[in-house]
């Protein structure tokens, strides 16, 4: 079994609980456990098998350094600390999972605030790189975004940085194009990379 990122359960996107939650145990032992309790949420990979906590480690360092540079930018959690080499802890936020919503239940407003959102983001040198919708909470027409373990900040690759902010940036743009195209039916779609392209059949 392949470990793309590690992951964890939907109730740090809806904060639903204040108690601790384990995802999906014992059916997969990949994700991690997710802890809320007095308005901040805590991601633990601590009784995840040794391959996936050591690749935890590595995304929870990323997304440590991502949501440092972000601070102040409403949308975005707050960092509040790593209790151990295995977790991270920050502030919660609220919302529906944008895929839980239907045609018509976004409105041209909560858009442009994605919109704004992720361009504030972009300017601080932080790309996401994985925003699909279980990503972005929705809550009274204000989008936030979760999730930045495989977010790629400026500076971590020197000789080749400009280049792979720029991919990360692009998937980010092709990921707000979709959202636009299925809720509004319009969007214009971003420039993509070669390899994106040749993957997708796209000239």
């Amino acid at each position: 079994m392949g470990i793309s990122k590690p992951s964890t359960s939907g109730a740090l996107e809806t904060g639903d609980s204040d108690h601790l939650i384990v995802p999906y145990r014992p059916r997969n032992f990949w994700k991690g456990d997710v802890r809320f309790e007095n308005g901040w949420v805590e991601k633990d990979y601590g009784r995840a098998p040794l391959p996936s906590r050591l690749y935890a480690r590595i995304c929870l360092h990323w997304e440590e350094i991502a949501l440092k540079r972000l601070q102040g930018i409403d949308g975005v959690p707050a960092y509040l600390g790593r209790p151990t080499r295995n977790s991270i802890r920050m502030t919660r936020v609220p919302g529906r999972p944008l895929d839980k919503l239907k045609a018509g239940e976004m409105s041209e407003l909560c858009l442009y605030r994605l919109q704004d959102l992720v361009h504030q983001i972009h300017s601080r040198g932080v790309a996401h790189g994985d925003l699909h919708m279980r990503n972005i909470l929705i809550h009274e027409d204000i989008a936030y975004i979760i999730d930045f373990s495989t977010a790629y900040a400026r500076g971590r690759l020197p000789f080749i940085d400009k280049g792979f902010f720029r991919i990360f940036k692009l998937l980010d743009l092709e990921r707000l194009y979709k959202i636009e195209k299925k809720f509004f039916g319009r969007g214009t779609p971003p420039d993509m990379f070669y390899l994106y392209r040749f993957v997708k059949g796209h000239k």
